[in-house]
């Protein structure tokens, strides 16, 4: 039997099932009903329908941006299939971001952060995640990825997500795929805009970085020293992979994630500030170098196995092109090949 191909057309039918095709069974109980939101009324500020209306562009095409959305760069970036990307943030006014927590900041109600993808020349869409309530839950925060028109003037929020948008192979994530991924790196939700991928010098006129963001007093409980503050440890190579799988992994492999939590795996990708002393106390090295796989792959039963990266099931899975074992399991269609090598280099280097 041939493969079921998803479309937006398709995902409506599953819908009305009360079924996401694309959402894990946990996902689907991030919603209270397990069905998509009734569609909102154009005009509701915490459900804006077109980017134009989120406040980050001056004109629908956004050829002009706000003054009030800072650009940022986060240091380990996410690969996803090739495409640029752009990023802003937007705090209320007179604001501070909680960080009691340095691992997990929470931002404050009314906070925006988007994300523009660009593949080849062509922009694909630009997402949202913005924190609407004062609550802790998933009802509290607003995720939408708004898709361009081919003539590069508009863009609109689509719920179900898009395939192969524009004449690309990129793929526009559903509101429930962005809470999978979101709603996993919880209470923080944002992912990118945080102590450890934002603490380095960024030399890029007008972007933030954590030196930037603590000068401002935008933090309540602001790192001290210098930049950078929190140090990753060991070598070039060891710092490349730690801070590439802390980007690309560990949204979803912390103790925080429904991954983790229900059993499927405790390994921890994510790196923590208070860990930073020395490679052998990192999260990944803890949990990951030299420990058994829980659901060992392709013969591969030790997650990562010093010296030997081809019996190590995290470089397996990272390679492998079958959609049932790659990871990361959203997000991206193609390996990343710059990636594979640093990864690659890391096992091998690890005596």
């Amino acid at each position: 039997m041939a493969a079921m191909r998803w479309t937006p057309a398709l995902a409506l039918a599953l819908l009305a099932c009360g079924d996401d095709p694309k959402a894990t069974p946990d996902a689907m109980t991030d919603s209270p009903t397990g069905m998509v939101d009734a569609a909102p009324d154009a005009s509701d500020p915490n459900m804006p329908r077109t980017l134009a209306e989120t406040g980050l562009c001056m004109d629908a095409a956004c050829t002009q941006i706000s003054p009030l959305a800072i650009p940022y760069t986060p240091q380990y970036p996410l690969w996803s299939d090739a495409a640029t990307k752009k990023r802003w943030i937007q705090l209320p006014p007179g604001t501070k971001i909680d960080t009691t927590d340095m691992d997990f900041w929470e931002f404050p109600v009314g906070t925006k952060v988007w994300k523009e993808f660009t593949s080849g020349t062509t922009r694909v869409e630009t997402r949202l995640i913005m924190r609407t309530g004062t609550g802790t839950t998933v009802n509290d925060w607003f995720y939408a990825a708004y898709v361009w028109n081919e003539a590069q003037d508009n863009a609109v929020w689509e719920e179900l997500g898009a395939v192969d948008v524009l004449g690309t192979q990129h793929d526009v994530p559903s509101k429930f795929q962005c809470r999978t991924c979101h709603e996993n790196a919880k209470p923080s939700r944002v992912l990118g805009f945080s102590a450890i991928q934002l603490d380095y010098d960024n030399t890029t006129a007008g972007e933030l970085d954590l030196a930037d963001v603590v000068a401002q007093d935008l933090l309540t409980n602001p790192p001290t020293g210098g930049q950078p503050y929190f140090p990753l440890p060991g070598d070039a190579t060891a710092r490349a992979a730690l801070g590439y799988l802390h980007a690309n992994c560990g949204n979803c492999h912390n103790p925080n994630s429904q991954i983790y939590t229900n059993d499927q795996t405790q390994m921890e990708l994510r790196l923590t500030v208070g860990t930073l002393g020395a490679l052998s106390t990192t999260p990944t090295y803890q949990t990951a170098v030299s420990h058994p796989a829980k659901l060992p792959v392709g013969g591969r039963n030790v997650i990562v196995a010093p010296g030997m990266p081809d019996s190590s099931s995290l470089i397996y899975r990272f390679e492998s092109t079958n959609p049932a074992e790659h990871m990361p399991a959203l997000g991206s269609e193609v390996m990343d090949p710059a990636g594979r090598t640093m990864l690659r280099d890391w096992v091998t280097s690890i005596q």
